[in-house]
């Protein structure tokens, strides 16, 4: 029998469509095996990733904790799977897991989310956000069926696809690992980031490569990064080495 107190989740296809809900460790367990049979999963979850930078424009990460999916990699500042009743899936049932989320991994409660870019700039430049103790985050991307690789402790990786709506934004301000889902937070120069990715590939979460590659020009809308490029052009590399110390 399905056992009662785990998250149930809804599965969907490439539309983001609804095609099953079962509890999160039977779906995980389907998408896993099947991913390593085909190359491919044969349906995706519902999630939210929520990316955190400062207003120099450097980019906040956290480790993962001794967890059985990327163990001890460095990822974006908060991810999960989106718990709702209506498999349908509405815009209300990310933002709320958006705020779950961040409650459960790292101690943050007052969050403001905005309803449109113009929005987003406003909130930004208008005074009335605190970030060093509210977090200011806009909806930045949509992807019924964006793929990820799974590195895991033991066995093969495997890909998992996400319906995933996708939040960044400002915050700078401490982190409260709550939940043990991260241990460690660091700031990195996302251009630097970029380059180690490619270098140093094991230290990082595939889904923290998605939203370099995808995401970085929208991270540095509202930085001194943004400004600065628009200057003198590209930042420079930093070191990173000081990550890992």
């Amino acid at each position: 029998m399905w056992p009662t107190s785990e998250e149930w989740l809804h599965a969907t296809d490439r539309q983001g469509r609804w095609v099953k809900t079962a509890p999160r460790s039977l779906l995980m367990a389907e998408i896993r095996e099947y991913s390593r049979q085909h190359g491919e999963a044969p349906m995706a979850l519902p999630v939210v990733h929520i990316i955190l930078m400062t207003r120099e424009g450097q980019l906040r990460l956290v480790q993962r904790g001794d967890k059985p999916e990327n163990p001890y990699m460095w990822d974006k500042a908060v991810g999960g799977h989106v718990v709702w009743q209506d498999p349908a899936l509405p815009l209300s049932a990310f933002e709320a897991n958006v705020h779950k989320e961040m409650a459960e991994e790292i101690g943050l409660h007052k969050i403001e989310i905005a309803a449109n870019p113009l929005d987003f700039i406003e909130r930004l430049h208008g005074g009335g956000v605190d970030l060093q103790q509210q977090v200011l985050l806009r909806m930045i991307d949509y992807d019924p069926w964006q793929g990820v690789m799974v590195q895991v402790k033991a066995g093969q990786p495997w890909v998992k696809r996400l319906n995933v709506a996708v939040y960044a934004g400002f915050y700078e301000g401490p982190m409260q690992f709550v939940d043990g889902e991260a241990i460690a937070t660091c700031s990195v120069d996302p251009h630097a980031l970029r380059a180690a990715l490619i270098e140093n590939p094991w230290r990082y979460s595939d889904g923290l490569r998605v939203v370099i590659q995808r995401y970085l020009p929208l991270l540095l809308v509202g930085t001194q990064q943004e400004r600065v490029a628009k200057q003198t052009g590209p930042v420079k590399r930093d070191n990173l080495e000081r990550v890992y110390e």
